[in-house]
């Protein structure tokens, strides 16, 4: 039902009553929302119509009712609209495609939607949703770069979004990959359904179901939601309801025409309007607890923006921290690290609780938020946290603990801590060596012409970088290697390498550096960082594992006694 205070139709229903000032409101607002459920057009699109709905007979308001011609808007980027835009012209860069089926006037169509991003050529992008309502799927493959032209903006709760209408024009600048997905009620895996971003249907059982409430963007109020999670054999995954639902835990039900949307890193259901869930039947289902402890995470598979996680874990070292909000209320809050045999993470516990060095514990109902990059479970309530009596698995030496990986897992995945992995080095840049970082209390950017990104001119304090590329022969990432590293790999201390680079410039510094590291193989330890950058490994130790080539030939000819 539509309420007029949401004001989605309210620009629109104003337009209508200067024509059929007897109009009801309400009526003309369910007209609009008619329009845009069954017929796929947007309000603007029908405003001549509803007018002509509501005009008294005899009435010559359709004759007064004109709009003004529409002229062009060429833009490159989504700043430069507005919300009454319409036949806007811009190319963009197509994240994905998604469709769901409709029923319209009584039978299923495909509505199209999904992420574009403008500037697609170079420069920073930003991200809009977008709406194909004229069945444009063939030239919106995902990767593709197109020319939209005749579109339109539409603005919803602060947050505007593209219209592709059935009269726009799509041309095809750079193709795209993959096929247009098609919406099917067949039900597929949910570890399918946590791949992408589209339109699923899935049979699972219900892990968890709790209300919740989601403060709206312009703080007017809060809307009533049910979060929870589901499972299958093959996993689990977070859902999060726009509507009420009748379903309890341990429920076995089938989810149809939801839509998988990522929130920061991590895949959720959505279930809103259109989603049918029904009660299933299938005797051989894993149970709940079953699919609980297969699904049970590791500190390898956390991601920013996880919920419900549920994980054992050792305890590492253990901090009491006491603040003043700005209230000025005094609080406390616990944090250290914790590992599992599959790496490290930091673990927040804003409740009390007080755990020991070495000892074992079970997270439950956790959730994951990114701190410095990397991927930090957070608790709330001391219920979350217990101790075991027995150890999940065995001794870790957390003074050595290295979760070795290939480059290409890590530059895949996400963001992870305690790892070790080996690479080529292919490039030492030029932003190496001696660099000014800013010293105002709590900033550590590196310092440009003089200049802090956020405080401007600044005097700089010397510190030692090294910035590097390790490539796997498939993958590649960035490698900072910090002072201590960098002293250490080097050979030489923080201060005499300042006073070299001084005394003979940082020509001489970069030639030795390039002799000492390009081509050779090295191991790092370290951490990796995994964002729409792409990945960085930042090192706290540095090994060269592979010298001379000279040297290995000679070894090797020694070695097996080669006679050339």
């Amino acid at each position: 039902m539509v309420c007029l205070s949401d004001g989605k139709y309210e620009t629109e229903v104003k337009l209508v009553l200067q024509e059929v000032s007897n109009a009801d409101p309400t009526e003309v607002a369910k007209e609009f929302e008619r329009y845009e459920n069954e017929f796929l057009i947007p309000p603007r699109d029908a405003l001549r119509s509803v007018v002509r709905k509501f005009m008294e007979p005899g009435s010559d308001a359709d004759k007064t009712v004109s709009q003004p011609a529409i002229v062009a808007k060429k833009v490159t980027r989504f700043s430069e609209l507005g919300s009454n835009d319409r036949n806007v012209s811009i190319e963009v860069l197509v994240s994905s495609y998604n469709s769901r089926l409709q029923q319209v006037r009584g039978e299923e169509r495909n509505i199209g939607f999904g992420f574009i991003e403008d500037s697609p050529w170079e420069g920073d992008r930003t991200k809009w949703e977008y709406k194909d309502w004229g069945n444009k799927a063939q030239d919106l493959l995902p990767n593709s770069i197109v020319r939209l032209e005749g579109v339109s903006v539409n603005e919803w709760n602060g947050k505007k979004s593209i219209n592709i209408n059935q009269t726009s024009r799509v041309s095809v600048l750079k193709e795209g990959s993959g096929t247009p997905p098609v919406p099917t009620s067949e039900p597929i895996t949910i570890e399918q359904a946590s791949k992408g971003e589209s339109t699923v249907s899935v049979v699972a059982r219900v892990i968890s179901v709790k209300p919740d409430q989601i403060v709206k963007r312009d703080g007017s109020g809060t809307i009533d939601v049910v979060r929870g999670r589901v499972g299958d054999q093959t996993g689990s995954i977070g859902f999060l309801s726009w509507k009420a639902l009748e379903v309890k835990e341990g429920d076995l039900v089938k989810i149809e025409n939801a839509q998988v949307k990522r929130f920061r890193e991590t895949p959720e259901i959505n279930i809103g309007d259109y989603t049918k869930i029904e009660p299933y039947h299938d005797g051989a289902f894993p149970t709940k607890d079953d699919i609980q402890q297969e699904s049970k995470s590791t500190i390898m598979s956390l991601r920013d923006g996880q919920r419900d996680v549920d994980i054992d874990l050792q305890v590492v070292d253990w901090t009491v921290r006491t603040f003043t909000t700005k209230e000025g209320e005094s609080r406390e809050v616990r944090s250290g690290e914790v590992q599992d045999p599959s790496g490290r993470c930091r673990l927040t516990s804003w409740a009390k609780v007080d755990l020991q060095p070495g000892s074992f514990i079970r997270i439950q109902n956790a959730r994951v938020q990114a701190w410095q990059g990397s991927p930090d479970l957070v608790t709330d309530g001391p219920d979350q946290i217990v101790v075991l009596d027995e150890a999940p698995f065995g001794p870790i030496d957390s003074s050595n603990h290295w979760v070795t990986e290939d480059l290409d897992v890590l530059t895949s995945g996400g963001s992870r801590r305690g790892i070790s992995t080996t690479g080529r080095i292919v490039s030492v840049r030029s932003d190496s060596g001696i660099i000014l970082r800013c010293t105002k209390e709590g900033c550590r950017r590196v310092l440009r012409d003089g200049m802090c990104g956020e405080h401007g001119e600044v005097e700089g304090s010397e510190d030692l970088r090294l910035m590097m590329v390790i490539d796997s022969g498939v993958s590649n990432a960035s490698l900072l290697v910090s002072r201590e590293p960098s002293e250490s790999v080097i050979g030489e201390s923080f201060q005499g390498i300042s006073e070299r680079i001084r005394a003979n410039g940082p020509e001489p510094f970069m030639s030795e550096l390039k002799e000492r590291f390009l081509g050779r193989r090295v191991t790092v330890n370290g951490r990796s960082i995994n964002d729409d950058r792409g990945c960085m490994i930042q090192a706290e130790s540095l090994v060269v594992v592979e010298t001379n080539p000279v040297e290995i030939a000679e070894s090797v000819i020694e070695r097996w006694e080669v006679v050339l």
